[in-house]
């Protein structure tokens, strides 16, 4: 995609629920691949008035401020996501879900202030598709950018999905969210113990429709808790996002797989063993204590 594309693009992610401008350059400043170019101001003002210029997309005035989006950094792409386990605690939920009924317009999916807030573009988007308000006034907190319901089903169906498909309101709102997860995805146990709140077996029917349409693929994920222990759940990606991450331990039991290879009879002393699975995974012990196993 050019970069105009990617950013209508990244506005349409964000749902129903919005974007706003600061969060716009935080989204922009870690989509992958790179966008291509450089986010200084004339960047950004020639992003504004692209955005002023996309009659697909809407402007809303929130009835109060939304605080920026926060991401977590993937520290590896074939690795779980450690930092969303670490820090999953002090994860604030700026998009808390409220599923939109159905309705005449055919809109779908969550908005904490559906009802509450006021459309605004006539006042920002001139007769011309010319700004009427600069990027400076438009960067406040209450300002949100939301795509229209076709640019928003597409941008989380991908271009080879019908784009008559039809999905009830409570699965979109879960595609959704799991679309605006992007790469990092939503793990289930989020999902339905913090978000939904709704039990494992409810969740399980609101996904099927998904994963029969192969809209989202699903991965075994192991977190470790606060207490230590190890939970299984499962991980949601967008299909367009998918990647396939591994556990530590599946790469630790792989790497000592490959090491054991080396020696006749794929045999070595446990302390030569040791030796190099310390030198090789000594930053992963603060997740696994490899060595009170061996």
């Amino acid at each position: 995609m050019d970069a105009l594309s990617i950013v209508a693009d990244e506005v349409a992610l964000e749902g129903l629920d919005g974007i706003t401008i600061p969060t716009i350059w935080i989204r922009l400043g870690d989509v992958q691949p790179k966008f291509p170019l450089k986010l200084d101001a004339f960047t950004k003002e020639f992003i504004w008035k692209s955005l002023v210029n996309n009659r697909n997309l809407k402007f809303y005035e929130l009835p109060q401020e939304r605080p920026d989006v926060l991401l977590f950094a993937d520290t590896d792409s074939e690795i779980c996501l450690e930092t969303h386990v670490k820090f999953e605690d002090d994860f604030k939920n700026i998009y808390p879900v409220y599923i939109i009924p159905e309705n005449k317009d055919g809109i779908q999916g969550s908005c904490l202030f559906f009802k509450e807030r006021k459309e605004v573009t006539k006042q920002i988007r001139s007769s011309s598709l010319a700004p009427l308000l600069s990027l400076e006034e438009a960067s406040k907190k209450k300002l949100v950018i939301v795509a229209s319901q076709a640019l928003r089903f597409r941008a989380l169906i991908g271009a080879e999905t019908d784009p008559d498909l039809k999905i009830l309101n409570e699965s979109y709102c879960l595609l959704e969210r799991v679309g605006r997860a992007r790469w990092q995805g939503e793990l289930q146990s989020n999902l339905h113990g913090r978000l939904f709140m709704a039990d494992a077996r409810k969740l399980h029917y609101l996904r099927k429709p998904l994963v029969k349409h192969d809209l989202i693929t699903l991965q075994p994920f192991v977190k470790r808790l606060k207490s230590g222990q190890m939970q299984h759940t499962i991980l949601l990606l967008l299909k367009r996002f998918h990647l396939n991450r591994r556990t530590k331990i599946d790469k630790i039991m792989e790497y000592a797989s490959n090491f054991l290879q080396q020696f006749p009879g794929q045999f070595t002393t446990s302390d030569n063993f040791k030796q190099h699975l310390v030198s090789h995974f000594q930053n992963y012990f603060y997740f696994f204590n490899v060595v009170s196993l061996l």
